[in-house]
């Protein structure tokens, strides 16, 4: 399931990188701050830890940093469906911003089993850039302990030209249940 999920979210992927409106060409643009270089980009979930009491609710946001020109975004994220369980997540403005235009949003269990949320999305108009929120995970507490809300399996970020776009640090999460 989670491999023909991949290869129906890559050919939608590719199918937008092909309509991208002006994704070639363009103007220079002007140079960076006084001496400055790169600044790093990340991925992380917030906040990265935190305890809750069992049978609550609570959420996790997908936090991204200083990102390149991205259109397509791909990755898992792992726990412990013995402490946790997942109940939905949803699109959050990054991949919208200013109003750019459509997206695709998927998250689902890999093969309907906990402890593993599969998540794409595109952005099927132009690559955006920058920092923001890219969505929020929705979880329920059910029963004690410690477990990691990891990164698994980045596909990571891509731009309109199916390159990757590079991303210095993914940072996890944990969560206490009590």
């Amino acid at each position: 399931m989670r491999k023909m999920i991949t290869k129906v979210f890559f050919v939608l992927c590719v199918m937008a990188a092909v309509g991208l409106d002006g994704c070639s060409g363009g103007g220079g643009g002007g140079g960076g701050g006084a001496g400055g270089g790169p600044t790093a980009s990340s991925v992380a979930l917030s906040p990265s830890s935190g305890t809750v009491a069992k049978g609550a609710e609570f959420t996790r946001t997908v936090e991204v940093k200083n990102i390149g020109k991205t259109f397509y975004v791909a990755f898992d994220v792992t726990y412990d469906p013995k402490v946790v369980q997942y109940i939905n997540a949803e699109e959050n403005s990054f991949l919208n911003q200013n109003d750019t235009g459509s997206t695709s949003f998927q998250a689902a269990l890999e093969n309907g089993a906990e402890g593993r949320i599969t998540i794409g999305l595109t952005q099927l108009s132009r690559e955006v850039s920058g920092s923001g929120t890219l969505l929020t995970l929705h979880f329920k507490a059910v029963g004690s302990g410690t477990t990691p809300l990891s990164f698994s399996d980045p596909k990571g970020f891509m731009n309109s030209a199916n390159k990757n776009v590079t991303i210095d640090s993914w940072e996890d999460g944990t969560v206490t249940v009590q």
